[in-house]
């Protein structure tokens, strides 16, 4: 992925490499020794959305490493999902 700044990913939609619709961007986390992306937080497009870790408030915990490009949606790899939540 290209650099980025982090206030443009604010309510990004957030699309799986398949094509569904996960949700939009609502936060992200960042290692401040480094300034590397660690995660994102995806308020869900529906309470159907399965294979991901959430936090107590119900966002999406995506990690950094699942996403693989960003355009017009922030594109996240399904492929190993059912090992994050």
């Amino acid at each position: 992925m290209t650099t980025v700044l982090a206030s443009t990913l604010s309510e990004t939609p957030v699309l799986g490499s398949d094509g569904t619709e996960i949700g939009t961007v609502y936060n992200l986390t960042m290692n401040v020794e480094t300034g590397r992306l660690e995660r994102i937080l995806v308020t869900p497009a529906n309470d159907d959305i399965r294979g991901f870790s959430r936090n107590d408030d119900g966002k999406l915990i995506v990690p950094a490493s699942r996403m693989s490009d960003l355009d017009d949606y922030l594109i996240v790899d399904l492929t190993d999902r059912e090992s994050d939540g």
